[in-house]
């Protein structure tokens, strides 16, 4: 979960520039979620600037880390890390409207999450086929490259 101080921005940033479904979405309880597989983001809105400041981090396996990169620049957002190309994997850091940190990145071999053996375009095309006891997700840690 991350606290955001402003639950409409913050949606539309998850929703538009990170193009994320979102499943939930309550003005009057100031929270949202959305679907990353089998991993559910959660915005707490009207959060305190102190509270939103210290943030947290998640990591998105995407198709092309360098068109989402370009998409990025465009909307002209705060990036944190340009696409860095560790060998293992490419990845960049981007910051949402409260500073938590959105970690991108594509694996070399096309895997993401705890199972090495899931292709992440399968999952990130059809989402709904990853399930819980596939130990596969579309959000992971990140790789070499963001640590």
């Amino acid at each position: 979960m991350f606290s955001v101080s402003d639950l409409g921005r913050s949606v539309a940033f998850y929703r538009k520039v990170l193009g994320l479904r979102c499943e939930i979405e309550s003005i009057e309880y100031q929270w949202a979620e959305f679907d990353c597989g089998n991993v559910t983001l959660s915005l707490r809105g009207n959060a305190v600037p102190n509270e939103a400041s210290a943030g947290g981090q998640i990591a998105l396996a995407v198709e092309d880390v360098l068109e989402a990169y370009d998409e990025i620049m465009a909307a002209g957002l705060r990036v944190e890390m340009e696409p860095i190309d560790s060998g293992f994997c490419v990845a960049l850091k981007v910051r949402d409207p409260d500073g938590n940190l959105v970690i991108l990145h594509r694996r070399t071999d096309g895997t993401y999450g705890q199972n090495q053996n899931v292709p992440a375009k399968a999952a990130l095309q059809n989402p709904a086929s990853v399930t819980p006891d596939s130990g596969a997700s579309v959000a992971s840690p990140p790789c070499a490259a963001g640590r």
